[in-house]
């Protein structure tokens, strides 16, 4: 089995998107956007899709009045299907997709994979459908206002029904966020955290970050990870963390 990470772009935001109270509150760090593929046996599964190849080519048009705040750098090769490309892959080889949520940096792509089943939180796709105000921004219908194939959740989920591929619920950045815990043969696990945190470091302080759903369910949710984390040896890694110098960024390397 092995693990693809496809780095697809990044912002320079605040500071005070990962900690409001952070000391250095008004400096710009990059924060990657990652999407991955898992290849399972039984399949290929995207978790996230990253973002929509328009916000590369006229950004303030798919962004509308949120476009100020995320000031993004979206790479030419960035979606879908320029990621795929790059392992000799189609979008059609796609077998299922699993959303860590559904903001505009992680469903941008799901209409490049219509065909595929796609594995959301019931309570993720109600949210995204008529959101709270302060996550108004975030949810672009034109993401996911599509004919596709949901397979609505609400909680845990074994994709393959082996043990090997287990979607784990992570409310707090949004009601329906989850995760992805990988189990491979002959290494330690890994869980892709999406941005259930923003940063390792912060969450180990709990320092909790400037767009959140709940923070009670975000602190939740931490100290679940964690146990993951302490009963399995698990390698964790975050969607947008800015040291993301131990990844394996596809096509060149993978986790495996």
């Amino acid at each position: 089995m092995k693990v693809y990470a496809f780095h697809c772009g990044g912002d320079q935001a605040d500071l005070a998107i990962n900690d409001p109270f952070d000391e250095h509150v008004g400096t710009k760090q990059y924060s990657p956007y990652f999407f991955y593929m898992v290849e399972h046996p039984r399949g290929r599964l995207l978790f996230d899709t990253g973002l929509h190849p328009q916000i590369r080519t006229d950004f303030a048009a798919r962004m509308g009045g949120a476009a100020g705040a995320f000031p993004i750098e979206m790479r030419e090769d960035g979606d879908v299907v320029g990621q795929l490309g790059q392992l000799g892959l189609r979008a059609g080889d796609v077998d299922a997709v699993v959303l860590s949520h559904l903001h505009f940096d992680h469903a941008g792509g799901l209409e490049l994979v219509r065909h595929a089943p796609v594995y959301v939180q019931a309570t993720e796709l109600r949210t995204a459908r008529n959101p709270p105000p302060y996550q108004a921004d975030l949810y672009m219908p034109a993401d996911f206002e599509h004919d596709l194939d949901w397979r609505l959740l609400d909680g845990d989920h074994d994709l393959f029904g082996d043990g090997t591929v287990r979607i784990v619920a992570t409310p707090g950045h949004s009601p329906g966020h989850q995760s992805l815990v990988v189990t491979f043969a002959e290494r330690a696990p890994l869980v892709l955290l999406g941005d259930a945190a923003y940063s390792l470091e912060k969450m180990r302080q709990r320092r909790l970050p400037a767009i959140v759903w709940s923070p009670d369910a975000m602190v939740e949710s931490w100290e679940r990870i964690e146990r993951i984390e302490r009963d399995t040896g698990a390698e964790l890694r975050c969607t947008h963390e800015a040291d993301y110098s131990g990844v394996p960024i596809s096509p060149s390397a993978y986790w495996s």
